[in-house]
């Protein structure tokens, strides 16, 4: 069923280790926040990743550092419930805590095309739908890398346009043609360990925040 009441508040959300956080993230969020017309946007930081990953700084610190590159944008905010948690991460459990503490909303998830690929392999996918809209970023000429369960889904679920996709509460998908910068966590954290810059990089408050709290640095940098 559609609905185009204006009341509808259209919530985005970004999941992710923020492992730190940086320009690519805050650059992801501010497009989104443009391109999708959004009244708030979080940042959905993972506590207890379920998918091996090796975590880097703890909860507390990323949080920090979350905290810090949102600090001047005043409809973009951190959701925290999922680094207060000492359960395993979920995205489809948040979510569900997410919708029904908003149950009039529009809630839009957005993830870079790598993350979509493999959503298959999350717990309960299939659920997610049912909570949310999802938004890839990215070019339209993306790789897409699908499972045939997951293309199925895809092309039932795809729409053209932000317009459309809001004609409905969730269950969408749009490729939206969101800038993705070169910037990963990866390089962030060898630069530091390397002693390189990282400036350029992260937030100038994150990076001050690093070099403060000595993050990233192995015993043998040291």
């Amino acid at each position: 069923m559609s609905n185009t009441s204006k009341s509808v508040i259209d919530l985005g959300l970004i999941g992710g280790m923020f492992d730190p956080v940086h320009n690519g993230h805050i650059n992801i969020a501010l497009s989104s926040f443009e391109l999708l017309r959004l009244d708030e946007l979080q940042f959905l930081p993972c506590g207890k990743p379920v998918h091996k990953h090796e975590n880097f700084a703890s909860p507390v610190h990323r949080l920090a550092m979350l905290a810090l590159a949102v600090s001047n944008f005043s409809k973009i905010n951190i959701d925290s419930r999922e680094c207060q948690s000492d359960e395993p991460s979920y995205t489809q459990r948040s979510l569900l805590a997410i919708r029904s503490e908003n149950p009039d909303s529009r809630l839009f998830f957005i993830l870079g095309q790598d993350a979509f690929n493999s959503l298959a392999t999350w717990y309960n996918w299939k659920a997610i739908f049912s909570l949310a809209h999802f938004v890839i970023a990215g070019r339209p000429d993306s790789e897409i890398n699908f499972p045939e369960e997951l293309l199925s889904e895809f092309e039932n679920r795809h729409v053209g346009s932000i317009e459309e996709m809001k004609q409905y509460k969730q269950g969408k998908v749009l490729t939206a043609p969101i800038p993705l910068l070169d910037i990963s966590s990866t390089m962030i954290r060898n630069n530091i360990d390397e002693g390189r810059d990282i400036q350029e990089l992260v937030p100038s408050l994150v990076a001050q925040y690093i070099y403060t709290q000595k993050l990233y640095i192995s015993e043998g940098s040291v």
